[in-house]
């Protein structure tokens, strides 16, 4: 199963209670019409899966942004 970048913004919209303003338009010159990755390699070579949904994922990474304006730091 795969995300659009639109289900990945209604997800972090959903999980973080924001709104986010957006457009849909047409491909810009250069950007890709598909891109997929296979996550059973991480598994097959890593002993590695997600245990997290994409909700999940929008919501860590916006508390995460929250507590670390400035990234990591020094």
């Amino acid at each position: 199963m795969g995300y659009s970048v639109l289900d990945v913004v209604k997800s972090f919209e959903k999980a973080n209670d924001i709104k986010i303003p957006y457009k849909i338009t047409e491909r810009r010159p250069g950007d890709i019409a598909t891109c997929f990755a296979d996550p059973n390699r991480a598994l097959e070579v890593l002993g590695w899966k997600a245990e997290k949904n994409l909700e999940d994922m929008c919501r860590d990474s916006w508390n995460w942004q929250k507590n670390n304006p400035d990234g990591y730091g020094e």
